[in-house]
């Protein structure tokens, strides 16, 4: 039995890293870092969780087309994962500065809950929300069944104001940064209901948890990186992971944190050095 399902898009990720910025004007020198990769939330938590060993799968959509079947063989389970037929997946162009910044330049493809999907949400011990179709997310969460997580992101497009209304209430886990915290402590509708747990992270400076009335913060071993895409669900992923495994909120978001350290350290060590020719 799948224990946690990630609800959330799936995309192939075309990852570049240009010299200077990138305005999109004029011409700049990149290379390559990832070309492609399978990524998203859905794809970056399950593998996490599943790493930690909680039976877990995405619950999204790919087309019927080679992005898709690489999608789905990178998974940890496609049980999840709908074939679109006819349709495109999901690219994302992520265009990274020297500085550290980035855009990030969307096709997306189409999505439909199935009854499958549906039925294998409705099963699971753990619903995770990641950003997804909000109408598909509304309808997840008129499922009774199972515990809700809720990976926020302030992305109006997929978390519009009821819906983030809807989360905050219900959410038992709830995972955000720093720079989110504003937006969703705004879109709160009632105060936080009793028991429910918030990571906050805040990149080189940590972790802060909210657990009850228990408030504390983690420190992280702080790693340059040109690439922390998935780092951030990554997190969510073992966090998650070991709660479920009935662990305390601190060792929960310590576990989170080394798997998050480990995931960029394996991608800083693969990514060759840039050229200063």
């Amino acid at each position: 039995m799948v224990r946690v399902v990630v609800a959330g898009f799936a995309t192939i990720d075309y990852v570049v890293q240009v010299e200077g910025v990138f305005t999109g004007r004029g011409t700049r020198l990149m290379r390559e870092a990832a070309w492609p990769r399978a990524g998203g939330a859905a794809l970056y938590a399950s593998a996490a969780l599943a790493k930690a060993g909680v039976a877990a799968a995405p619950l999204t959509w790919v087309g019927d087309d080679a992005d898709g079947e690489a999608y789905r063989a990178a998974c940890v389970s496609d049980e999840g994962v709908a074939v679109m037929p006819d349709a495109p997946s999901t690219r994302c162009l992520l265009i990274y500065n020297a500085d550290g910044t980035y855009g990030c330049l969307l096709r997306p493809g189409p999505a439909a809950l199935t009854e499958a999907q549906i039925g294998l949400a409705a099963e699971a011990e753990w619903l995770v929300i990641a950003a997804g179709p909000p109408e598909i997310t509304a309808r997840l969460l008129d499922l009774q069944g199972p515990r809700l997580a809720w990976i926020a992101k302030d992305d109006p497009a997929c978390f519009p104001p009821e819906l983030v209304a809807r989360l905050t209430a219900r959410a038992e886990v709830i995972f955000c940064n720093a720079g989110e915290r504003a937006w969703l402590e705004a879109g709160r509708g009632s105060p936080s209901p009793a028991g429910q747990i918030l990571f906050e992270t805040r990149g080189a400076d940590g972790v802060h948890v909210e657990a009850g009335g228990e408030v504390f913060d983690l420190p992280v071993t702080p790693l340059k990186v040109e690439d922390a895409t998935g780092a951030g669900d990554t997190f969510a992923g073992a966090t998650l992971a070991s709660l479920v495994a009935g662990r305390s909120p601190r060792v929960a978001a310590e576990a989170g944190i080394t798997a998050a350290g480990l995931m960029l350290s394996g991608r800083r060590e693969a990514t060759p050095p840039r050229s200063t020719g």
